[in-house]
């Protein structure tokens, strides 16, 4: 469920304290002056036992978000840093000789020359060279279509967004006092579940992130975001719903979540638990992916039948526990077999557009049909749809095929030859 709120823009508007600077999405991060390697010691102290943002090697080896435990000296100098990997347990110590690059709370804090080039380095340098040539080619796309990309942040900007979302939930939790703050490197998470119980699903929403930036072909550690994605999980409807008519001012009666976007760029998510805890699950990949969605390369909205297609198969690949997405595929294919079409509105676009509940399983099914097929070729169609391309002409470049040509081959796929687009 997605929606634009303009009180959501105004209290963040009101605590903001930076001023964006629209700069090309293909520039890189940005940095400040690179501290010497004999001058890094006091730099480093300060990220000792955080999560930092990258650790490249001059092997080509990536370290994504891990975390520095420590620092190892040779006198005054920095000789070496102890880590512990994502998901891991115990820590290794990586030579400062062989690291080329540490970026921390998104800012590069150290670069160095690489001294020996290996075969590993050479292919890691032409994938980022690949990367940001890709990305200079679908910016000029973009423009042709009249779509400005979203800016790229310096990393004192990506710090004040963060600051102004902290600042809000400090005055969530004066209504809500139970509430609980914590952070991951792209989530900030106030919640009144015990942490206990939120731990695995805070690793849901990392693994959601995770998952689009790989389909998507986004380098994990590249921000998304503007700040971080705002979540907020109550353990009574009663006061989730509350939150939204105070804060949001929107009626939630019977709602699950919602994914608040507004038109500059920031995501809020709130839910509550409920009694399912792969449906929670579930609903927190779903809801946060489109906020995702949202972020990726521009402004521009997907067709609400890819977007919540895209959430449900994303929520089912994450939290396969749960059987909510193949009991509405199965729905769906009755209500199909009946009628002969999707149904009606269920390709219509625009931000106001929405499909029926009975659609989802129309929608994943979809996606999963269409990733089968080719799934660089599904991450392509769907960059096209962000440059500002319409899904007909998308869909011709990519899998060569019209819409109702994949609608066709579609419903062939499920026995259901002659499915059908619903007339206008």
């Amino acid at each position: 469920m997605i929606t634009h709120r303009k009180s959501l823009l105004a209290w963040i508007n009101r605590l903001a304290t930076a001023s964006l600077t629209v700069a090309a999405w293909i520039a890189l991060p940005a940095t400040q002056a690179i501290p010497r390697a004999d001058a890094l010691a006091d730099t480093l102290k300060l990220h000792v036992g955080e999560t930092i943002d990258l650790i490249e090697l001059g092997s080509g080896k990536r370290f994504v978000r891990p975390t520095l435990v420590g620092v190892t000296h040779n006198g005054d100098d920095v000789s070496a840093l102890r880590l512990k990997a994502e998901g891991e347990t115990k820590s290794i110590s990586i030579l400062l000789a062989g690291i080329v690059k540490i970026i921390a709370r998104r800012e590069t804090i150290y670069e160095s020359t690489v001294q020996k080039v290996s075969a590993m380095h050479l292919r890691s340098q032409r994938t980022k060279e690949l990367y940001e040539k890709q990305r200079a080619e679908s910016v000029q796309r973009m423009r042709v279509h009249h779509i400005e990309p979203w800016p790229l942040l310096t990393a004192e900007q990506q710090a004040a967004h963060v600051a102004a979302l902290e600042a809000f939930v400090g005055e969530v939790r004066q209504a809500f006092p139970s509430l609980q703050v914590s952070n991951t490197h792209e989530f900030l998470v106030a919640t009144d579940i015990p942490a206990a119980q939120m731990a695995p699903y805070v690793a849901s929403l990392d693994a959601m992130h995770d998952f689009l930036c790989d389909l998507y072909g986004i380098p994990r550690g590249e921000p998304v975001w503007k700040g971080k994605c705002l979540v907020l999980a109550f353990l009574k409807e009663e006061d989730f719903t509350a939150f939204e008519h105070r804060f949001m001012q929107t009626q939630m009666k019977g709602a699950h979540g919602i994914c608040h976007q507004t038109s500059d760029g920031r995501v809020v998510m709130a839910c509550h638990r409920g009694d399912d805890p792969s449906t929670f699950a579930h609903m927190l990949v779903h809801e946060t992916s489109h906020g995702f969605n949202h972020r990726w390369m521009s402004p521009t909205h997907l067709p609400n039948w890819l977007n919540e297609g895209i959430a449900e198969w994303a929520g089912t690949h994450v939290v396969p526990a749960c059987r909510q997405v193949p009991l509405k595929e199965a729905r769906a294919l009755e209500f199909m077999r009946a009628r002969g079409t999707t149904g009606p509105g269920f390709f219509d676009n625009g931000p106001n557009a929405h499909i029926e509940a009975g659609q989802y399983g129309i929608a994943s099914s979809m996606v999963k049909f269409l990733v089968a097929r080719n799934r660089k070729k599904f991450a392509e169609f769907v960059q096209g749809v962000k440059e500002g391309t319409s899904v007909e002409e998308s869909l011709q470049q990519t899998f060569k095929a019209s819409l109702d040509e994949v609608l066709k081959a579609y419903g062939k796929s499920i026995g259901l030859p002659g499915l059908r687009r619903d007339p206008q």
